[in-house]
């Protein structure tokens, strides 16, 4: 079934009782036919199609209007599908979206946002850092896009030190290290300039969204939005639902995320979430394994690689993650389960006591 606005024709395909951009009425619309007219099989992936195979379908709806649809399931020519209206699930190209730190999470989250279609501001206290996230933003779509095209989504970006520049933004990410107190601090900055209808996000990898909402006047506006690491590529976004989260601001973050072409998950607010709290052990095992002298990194992360089919060793990912933001994790499950299977193990401690961090230090457990 597909659900439309009755206000600005917004349209989703779950039934959502008011409009989540205006609060608006939504109406049920009936189901209209595409007929099948013709099939292709795509058998090799492409950057923004990795799964297949699939199918082009090309359909033609009871207008004589034809347009062109991936599926992944198999259909006959002259076959009658569920039509669906084409501006469905298409980015409001007006909106903009804040993000708050211009680290490697906050350039890879504006990135996605401005090749979405989104305006884009990405602001850092450090003038510099700014400037050397759009430089990065521009490598990293040099490699895969046009020029013109390329020079389009910058265009869409801009960079600022000034917090009071988000005050009509529709959503604003906060992408800053994990310390509760100085995302309190931002939260309380961005609640006095926003407009009472910006949506609040936490990019936090484990802290409490329920204490951070709290900040608020109010708090059921935040949410957390985890991306995850690269984030172009990573298809993955947990939605972490805090106590104070409102149902409106869920299911806002659950369109944010298909129309960044991410996969939601949604979770409670508990130490570590889902991701974290399960990686996080396997890590730690895995540096304690290391300690022990008995295999190299490189082998420990072979044998993962090969034996259990991840992409990357633990080591390496640990690398790629920052030794500090896997203790700082740790510690985070630590005080929260009271268990002694998230404790650090001391090698950790003593690397990041050490200054050695991985790949954002140049050494780790390899040396980059």
């Amino acid at each position: 079934m597909v659900y439309e606005c009755e206000d600005c024709q917004k349209q989703w395909y779950y039934n959502v009782k008011k409009c989540i951009f205006c609060q608006g009425d939504v109406i049920e619309l009936e189901p209209g036919k595409s007929t099948v007219r013709g099939i292709t099989k795509i058998e090799i992936p492409s950057p923004g199609h990795t799964r297949v195979p699939y199918c082009d379908l090309l359909l033609e709806d009871e207008y004589g209007n034809f347009e062109i649809r991936k599926s992944f399931s198999d259909h006959d020519l002259g076959e009658m599908i569920e039509a669906v209206p084409k501006e469905a699930k298409k980015v409001a190209k007006s909106r903009t979206i804040g993000i708050v730190g211009a680290g490697t999470m906050g350039s890879g989250i504006a990135q996605i946002c401005a090749q979405t279609g989104y305006h884009v501001l990405v602001i850092d206290r450090h003038e510099e850092t700014a400037r050397k996230a759009l430089i990065k933003i521009d490598k990293a779509l040099s490699k895969t896009t046009k020029d013109d095209l390329k020079q389009e989504i910058l265009n869409r970006i801009k960079a600022t030190t000034n917090l009071y520049e988000m005050e009509h933004a529709d959503l604003v990410i906060e992408v800053l290290t994990e310390d509760m107190e100085l995302k309190k601090e931002v939260f309380r900055e961005l609640d006095n300039e926003c407009s009472k209808d910006t949506i609040f996000a936490t990019n936090t990898s484990s802290l409490s969204v329920t204490e951070l909402s709290e900040v608020l006047k109010d708090p059921g506006r935040l949410v957390g939005l985890h991306f995850f690491n690269p984030v172009p590529r990573m298809k993955l976004v947990e939605i972490i639902r805090s106590k104070n989260t409102s149902e409106e601001v869920i299911e806002y973050a659950k369109e944010v995320a298909f129309e960044l072409d991410k996969t939601p998950v949604v979770t409670g607010d508990a130490p570590g979430f889902i991701v974290n709290r399960l990686l996080l052990i396997f890590l730690n095992e895995a540096i304690d394994k290391y300690a022990d002298g008995t295999s190299t990194a490189a082998d420990i992360d072979k044998a993962v690689t090969l034996g259990l089919n991840h992409p990357m060793g633990p080591l390496a990912l640990s690398d790629l993650i920052g030794l500090d933001v896997c203790k700082a994790i740790l510690d985070v499950l630590y005080e929260g389960y009271k268990e002694p299977k998230y404790k650090p193990c001391k090698t950790l401690c003593e690397m990041v006591e050490k200054g050695t961090l991985g790949r954002k230090t140049g050494e780790g457990f390899y040396k980059y």
